[in-house]
């Protein structure tokens, strides 16, 4: 069964606005790769936190890598 759709938190549609690139990526990405980065940015405790994220997830979707780019 398909997880629901989250909402892309308005900070980051902000900042994928700012970076093509980055924007480009996000929307190319599976629903579950989306999800993967927005669940990790809502997750934050801080807004200093949930703004470095946000930083830290446009520099890797300008990059095309997927949230645990790490591990594959």
């Amino acid at each position: 069964k398909p997880k629901p759709t989250l909402a892309t938190p308005n900070e980051l549609i902000a900042a994928l606005k700012k970076n093509k690139k980055a924007s480009t990526t996000f929307d190319g990405f599976s629903p579950s790769a989306q999800r993967e980065y927005i669940e990790w940015i809502v997750g934050a405790k801080t807004d200093a936190t949930r703004d470095s994220r946000i930083a830290q997830a446009i520099e890797w979707m300008a990059e095309g890598k997927k949230r645990n780019w790490k591990y594959q």
